[in-house]
C-alpha cells in the first residue's frame, strides 16, 4: 500500500510541474518593469505617461483629411498584428537598450521613420477598470483604430463581436466625405469580419467606392497592395488601410518574444514588406503633387503564447508615421 502511494504522489508531482510549466509558458507571469524598459527606448517622442491611444490614432487620421491642403491627399494605414512593443528593437538600434539588431535593416519601415519621421508609444485595451476596457485581440483592436471609438460604443470588444452598423470607420468616411477611394485588406477572414463587412455593405448601399479584399497570407496581400499604389493601374487606391498578420500567427506558436527566433524573423519579414511598399510610394511619378499620410501600429501585443488580457505586454503598442502626431 505504502509503495502504491508513493507512485501515486510521485505521478501527482510530475503532473503538476509538468502543467505548471505548460501554463508558465503558455501564460507567463508579467514581466516585471516591461513598461519601463520600453518606455526608455530613445526612440519615442512620448513617454509611458503620455501614450497615445488606440482612439486618438484614428482622430489623428481624420484630423489629416480635415485639414486643407493644397495637394492632393493618400493614406497609407499599415497594420502590424501582435507586434510587441519591444519587438521593434530588432529593427532599430537604440543607445538605450543592450540589445543590437542583429542585421542589415536599411530596407526598415521602422527605421526608415525613426530617421525622416515619429515614434510614439501607444496602447490597447480601453481604459482599465472603465466601461471602455475591452479585450486586448485582434477585432477589437483593428475596430477601435478604424471607428475611433472602443468597443463599449461599436459593440466589439472581442473577436466574434458584431459592429453597430451605425458607427462608421474611416473605410467609409473618406469616400463619403472626402471623395477617396478606400481599400481593406487582410488575411484573416474569420476573425475580422463581423467587425468590418458592415462596412462593405453601406458603401454598396450608398455607391461608395471601397473593396474590402480578403487574402489567403502576406505575402498575396503584398503584392496587391504594390498594385494598389501604382499610378494608373486600375486597383489603385488613395486610402490603404492594410494589416500584415502573420506576426500573431507566428506568435500563438512560438510565443510572443524577442527570444523567440520565429517571432522576430516574421516582425523583420513584415517590416520589410512594408518598407518596399513604402518605397513604391515614394517612387509615384506623382508623389510631388501628393501629400501622403503614412501610419504604422498594432492591434495588441502578447504575452506567451496569448493576449487578450489587461497586462503591459498585451496593452502597450506603438505608432510610427511619416508626420508628427497633433492632437
Amino acid at each position: 500500500m505504502n509503495r502504491i502511494l508513493s507512485w501515486i504522489i510521485s505521478i501527482s508531482t510530475v503532473a503538476v510541474v509538468l502543467i505548471t510549466g505548460i501554463l508558465l509558458y503558455a501564460f507567463p507571469i508579467a514581466e516585471k518593469g516591461y513598461l519601463n524598459k520600453v518606455s526608455a527606448y530613445s526612440f519615442w517622442e512620448n513617454d509611458a505617461e503620455s501614450m497615445i491611444s488606440q482612439i486618438d490614432i484614428n482622430k489623428f487620421v481624420m484630423n489629416f483629411l480635415e485639414t486643407p491642403s493644397t495637394l492632393t491627399k493618400k493614406v497609407a494605414f499599415l497594420g502590424f498584428d501582435a507586434f510587441r512593443a519591444d519587438a521593434l528593437i530588432n529593427l532599430i538600434d537604440d543607445e538605450n537598450s543592450e540589445q543590437g539588431v542583429q542585421a542589415d535593416r536599411t530596407n526598415s519601415a521602422f527605421a526608415l521613420m525613426k530617421n525622416s519621421g515619429h515614434m510614439y508609444l501607444a496602447y490597447a485595451g480601453g481604459e482599465k477598470g472603465t466601461p471602455t476596457q475591452q479585450n486586448t485581440s485582434t477585432a477589437p483592436g483593428w475596430t477601435a483604430l478604424a471607428t475611433g471609438v472602443w468597443g463599449n460604443v461599436s459593440g466589439v470588444k472581442g473577436n466574434g463581436d458584431y459592429r453597430d452598423s451605425s458607427v462608421h470607420s474611416v473605410l467609409v468616411k473618406a469616400p463619403e466625405q472626402y471623395g477617396m477611394r478606400s481599400l481593406f485588406t487582410v488575411a484573416y477572414r474569420s476573425h475580422i469580419a463581423r467587425a468590418f463587412d458592415c462596412d462593405g455593405e453601406y458603401a454598396e448601399a450608398n455607391n461608395l467606392d471601397l473593396i474590402i479584399n480578403y487574402v489567403e497570407n502576406d505575402a498575396e496581400m503584398q503584392e496587391y497592395l504594390l498594385d494598389c499604389v501604382e499610378v494608373g493601374n486600375p486597383l489603385e487606391r488613395d486610402f490603404i488601410f492594410a494589416i500584415y498578420k502573420d506576426g500573431d500567427a507566428c506568435g500563438h506558436v512560438n510565443g510572443f518574444s524577442n527570444t523567440s527566433k520565429a517571432y522576430v524573423d516574421t516582425v523583420v519579414q513584415a517590416d520589410t514588406m512594408a518598407y518596399e511598399l513604402i518605397q513604391a510610394i515614394y517612387a509615384r511619378p506623382t508623389f510631388y503633387k501628393e501629400n501622403w499620410l503614412i501610419i504604422l501600429t498594432a492591434d495588441h501585443g502578447g504575452k506567451g503564447l496569448a493576449h487578450g488580457g489587461q497586462s503591459d505586454e498585451e496593452r502597450t503598442i506603438f505608432m510610427a508615421s511619416n508626420k508628427p502626431y497633433n492632437l
